[in-house]
């Protein structure tokens, strides 16, 4: 079946230890935390402190502690540290 634009059994198998499963996790987070905002803008006026998690781009890990990981990030094209 070569030509047709069928791909084989053989191209479909890859290595689960080479999944990145926290970049996936973080951009399934980005795309939640998109959709609930604007459900929340709806609902009520934001708060003084709250951000707009759309604008939120997380990178890579700084630190682990107790309370959380620390993550490189940027909001509104400005870096900051993330935790989550």
């Amino acid at each position: 079946m070569k030509g047709n634009g069928s791909i084989s059994g053989k191209d479909m198998i890859f290595r689960a230890d080479q999944i990145d499963l926290k970049s996936l996790d973080m951009q399934l987070e980005k795309h939640l935390s998109r959709v609930w905002s604007r459900n929340i803008e709806k609902q009520r006026p934001a708060e003084e402190w709250e951000i707009d998690l759309a604008k939120l781009d997380l990178r890579n890990v700084i630190a682990h502690g107790t309370y959380g990981t620390v993550y490189r990030a940027t909001y509104d094209n400005q870096d900051v540290a993330g935790c989550c």
